[in-house]
């Protein structure tokens, strides 16, 4: 199955917001295994990694934003 990942999802797990975050890594372990397909907006990679700077800083926002990119 196909999904497409909104930016709050990504959000969520990157920035471990309660009570979303344990649902959106349940999402992101299941396309890790393969058993989804995740899809990302362009967007949604620039604006993550926006965000993510300012709360985690410019270093782990770049080492998220790679993760997402594989």
């Amino acid at each position: 199955m196909k999904i497409l990942v909104d930016t709050n999802v990504v959000l969520d797990l990157l920035l471990d917001r309660t009570p979303h975050a344990t649902a959106a890594a349940q999402v992101f372990s299941l396309i890790e295994r393969n058993a989804l397909s995740g899809y990302l907006c362009a967007t949604t990679l620039t604006t993550v990694h926006y965000l993510a700077t300012k709360v985690v800083g410019r270093k782990k926002s770049l080492e998220e934003t790679s993760k997402l990119l594989r």
